[in-house]
């Protein structure tokens, strides 16, 4: 029996496709883990996602830039990413809920590259700083060690645009002989 969504294809190994989507290398410890838990017999790169099949036949997991999309469920999502934070639920055009899990977002720390003429801070002058008093709102004071001030680079950031609101979901009815969601013309699957 083939796996759903595979009609005649040769699939890649996860880090080949992984390779030719270009996705971050931050990101791929993650999507190498879930593909383990998932039960991933191989890949399909496609435009814009990796088709990732299972071996179960449930429906192939997309690998995006943004996270991993087409969990059955949440607890599914949840024990296959090992995260609790960035698992959302959307509807399809067919009625159908599915999971996704966002790739965490990854900080990357500034490179400071001091002038020649600049001074050089080390480790051993900033454990030597001088511990400051902080007033509280009560009036408490606590210690607070008081860091070099490294210059920061300026990073451009890009404004995302604004998203229009989500449309309305309507629900034309289930056809009572094959189950499928009506549209709104009210044909169903098994009108063909």
């Amino acid at each position: 029996m083939r796996p759903y969504g595979v009609i005649e294809t040769t699939l890649i190994p996860l880090d080949d496709a992984l390779d030719r989507f270009e996705l971050e290398a931050a990101h791929r410890p993650l999507v190498r883990q879930i593909a383990l838990r998932a039960g991933i017999v191989g890949c399909e790169v496609k435009a814009s996602y990796v088709k990732a099949i299972r071996i179960d036949g449930m429906h192939p997991l997309h690998v995006t830039h943004r996270g991993v999309e087409w969990f059955s469920s949440r607890v599914e999502a949840v024990s296959a990413s090992g995260l609790t934070e960035g698992i959302r639920s959307k509807v399809n055009r067919a009625g159908t809920e599915n999971w996704s899990v966002a790739f965490p977002k990854v900080v990357a720390a500034p490179t400071v590259v001091p002038a020649d003429d600049a001074p050089v801070h080390d480790a051993t002058a900033a454990s030597a700083a001088p511990v400051a008093p902080v007033v509280g709102a009560a009036g408490e004071k606590a210690p607070r060690a008081s860091a070099p001030v490294v210059p920061s680079p300026v990073v451009p950031t890009a404004v995302a645009p604004a998203r229009s609101p989500r449309p309305v979901e309507r629900d034309y009815g289930v056809c009572e002989t094959c189950w499928q969601a009506r549209t709104a013309a009210g044909s169903c699957g098994c009108d063909d």
